[in-house]
């Protein structure tokens, strides 16, 4: 043993004279393994530092080794300290030390390396990838506002934890969002107190099913991100790259205010997230409403940064302006389209009939020749390749009328048929459909348009090209390659005959007998649509109904159309409706327009009509002999009053009786 080191009287404890600490060294194997192996291997063990300050890998010979006595941390110069009976670890000695412990630089560990008499206290300080260092929220906060690009590149490789102040006596939380930035991996709050810090916190682990473990954006640890060591979180001004726009349109709410259903409600939207990023908006308040108030007032925002942006969404009382409900979640996490989101009280605790109606879109603008897009610059090429894309196809095959998706941001059309139809991909194709929103009644009808996609081109790039603020949506159908495309556009053009300028390309159709359950049903489909395309929807809409299941085809069912004759000098209820059938590719809009009086259309099954027309064919044969007989009973010198006594069962065999004989002179 080297002469500076000498034994202390504990027992396995040591004392280097040169540094004047004291540290542990380890028992025989017996002692120290307390654990079944078996045991062990089922956690992951971290072991607690002192926080070595912010030293980065540089190469040897830099030179930097030989201030290392001249160079001090910002906390202060005190040894790295462990728990006593751990394996080689060092405990700091009596005498005046930093709070926060000194910095360690692993080129030093290298020069010191080469020395005839190396230091154990500087092969045992050196950082390794289970040890953790645990510092306050005030000097997480100094080492966020003064190195930033350091601390980031810190956790890269060693875990940090951060803990609120000891001045926080009214258990108040940090504001976690600012340590994630930087990737300190812990960030510890009170859990007693339910604030805004631990809504952020439970809205990051809902988006991973609360399994305790959240990647860490690429940005932060991936070298293949092309931002990697040149993000800032704290910078105000990101000229170099265009942001994500979007659009977020607060509809209406439900039940908002439980307990109280006349108060005077208004919704907070906040974008959490880089200080760039960050944005606030207030709706106009619904006064003495809680239960269906109604905004419908639209906002838009641009986001950079969207792995670590939260929306957070709160219904306050304008009077009092106490927050009734609230819901915070992941950017990300907000799917496109109309959503109800259910909202929660202030323990965070789901509130079941409480929700707010949302419709959201996301738009990722990319210039020609302008700076590329934030989320190419944050995400990795690889990652974006694996985030999956949903979609809708219509009339892809299945039971419903359409059919979705997963989808990636490089798949082509070609590949989208491989998934829908593998085997007989060849026999179909993919065709955009854009429909144009008239919402003037001055403007003139307009058809849409349509295209068939390439077998190389990318369907998510299609999908961000439709703007409906620019007047028009779109749809992706799965077409048949032998499909006549000129039946549909004759159905179309008749469709524009009708149509007496400026209305909208949908239609309303309401449909009887649809099933025991549902006596009708309202759909709204586009003025080209035929009568299986209705007849499609309906079953659609009533699939879980019992009759619906037992015949799930559309083609054992037909459209009767029934219209009211208006006849003159009778109302319209005493007079017999018109019934028939419509043909299977017929235009319902088309038939539905030329209805002068009241009309409907009834769903039957094609058994039920061919023994309708089977009864009345039975019928008509029993009123033609009824007719017949009496045209024979009936003579010019027979008894009036034989027919008049007759019952009816008599006059319907009435033919068969021979003629009465003539009166003699």
């Amino acid at each position: 043993m080297p002469k500076r080191f000498k034994k202390a009287g504990i027992k396995g404890k040591m004392f280097d004279m040169e540094l004047g600490e004291e540290f542990y060294l380890p028992q025989n194997e017996k002692e120290s393994r307390q654990i079944a192996q078996e045991l062990s291997d089922l956690i992951i063990y971290c072991q607690a530092v002192k926080f070595p300050g912010l030293s980065t890998l540089s190469l040897p010979g830099s030179g930097r080794g030989k201030d290392r006595k001249s160079r001090k941390s910002i906390f202060g110069a005190a040894p790295v300290r462990g728990n006593p009976g751990e394996p080689v670890t060092l405990v700091r000695g009596p005498g005046k030390a930093g709070v926060e412990g000194v910095r360690v630089n692993l080129e030093e560990q290298a020069l010191c390396s080469s020395a005839p008499a190396p230091s154990l206290s500087a092969i045992i300080r050196t950082p390794k990838c289970y040890h953790i260092s645990s510092v306050n929220e005030n000097a997480a906060k100094r080492l966020c506002r003064r190195y930033s690009s350091k601390l980031i590149q810190h956790t890269a490789g060693q875990l940090l934890r951060t803990y609120p102040a000891a001045t926080r006596i009214d258990s108040s939380n940090p504001n976690p969002l600012t340590f994630w930035l930087h990737g300190i991996q812990l960030v510890a709050l009170n859990y007693q107190t339910d604030d805004l810090p631990m809504q952020l916190n439970s809205a990051l682990f809902e988006a991973n099913g609360r399994c305790g473990f959240v990647l860490k954006p690429p940005v932060l640890w991936d070298r293949s991100c092309p931002l990697y060591q040149q993000f800032s979180p704290l910078d105000r001004e990101l000229e170099h790259m265009t942001p994500t726009q979007y659009t977020l349109t607060v509809v209406s709410g439900q039940n908002v205010c439980p307990g109280n259903s006349i108060g005077s409600t208004c919704v907070e939207v906040d974008v959490l997230g880089l200080p760039v990023d960050t944005c606030h908006f207030r709706t106009k308040p619904i006064h003495r409403n809680t239960l269906n108030p109604m905004w419908n007032e639209h906002f838009s925002f641009h986001v950079h940064f969207e792995d670590m942006a939260f929306l957070r969404l709160a219904v306050v009382e304008n009077n009092s302006s106490q927050i009734t409900a609230q819901r915070i979640l992941p950017l990300k996490a907000l799917k496109p389209g109309y959503r109800h989101l259910q909202l929660r009280n202030q323990h965070n605790e789901p509130l079941e009939v409480s929700s707010l109606f949302l419709f959201s879109r996301r738009t990722e603008e990319s210039p020609v020749g302008g700076p590329r897009p934030a989320a190419v610059l944050y995400s990795s090429e690889e990652r974006r390749a694996a985030i999956p894309h949903k979609m809708t196809v219509h009339g892809a095959p299945g039971p419903e009328p359409f059919a979705v998706v997963d989808i990636s941001e490089h798949t082509t059309a070609k590949q989208l048929l491989d998934m829908l139809v593998p085997d007989t991909s060849a026999d179909y194709f993919l065709m955009e459909e854009r429909m144009p929103l008239s919402k003037e009644k001055s403007d003139t009808k307009k058809i849409p348009q349509q295209r068939s996609l390439p077998p190389d081109e990318r369907v998510l790039k299609t999908l961000y090209s439709w703007q409906p603020e620019e007047g028009y949506v779109g749809r992706i159908y799965l077409k048949i390659r032998e499909e006549n495309p000129n039946e549909r556009k004759t159905v179309m053009e008749g469709a524009e005959e009708v149509n007496s300028g400026g209305e909208e390309d949908m239609f309303f159709v309401q449909v009887h007998d649809v099933s025991p359950e549902q006596p009708h049903t309202v759909i709204k489909a586009p003025r080209y649509s035929t009568a299986q395309d209705i007849i499609q929807q309906t079953l659609s809409k009533a699939k879980y109904s019992l009759s619906i299941l037992s015949n799930p085809s559309p083609s054992d069912y037909v459209l009767l159309e029934e219209v009211s004759r208006e006849v003159a000098g009778k109302k319209a209820s005493s007079a017999k409706p018109s019934q028939r059938v419509l043909l299977d590719h017929e235009c319902v809009f088309q038939a539905q327009s030329k209805w002068k009086g009241t009309g409907k259309f009834i769903l039957k099954l094609k058994e039920q009509i061919a023994r309708e027309d089977k009864r009345k064919g039975v019928s008509f044969a029993s009123e033609l002999r009824k007719l017949t007989g009496r045209s024979r009973s009936v003579t010019v010198n027979g008894p009036p009053v034989l027919e008049a006594t007759q019952s009816k069962d008599e006059r319907g065999v009435w033919p068969a009786t021979p003629p009465l004989p003539e009166a003699s002179d």
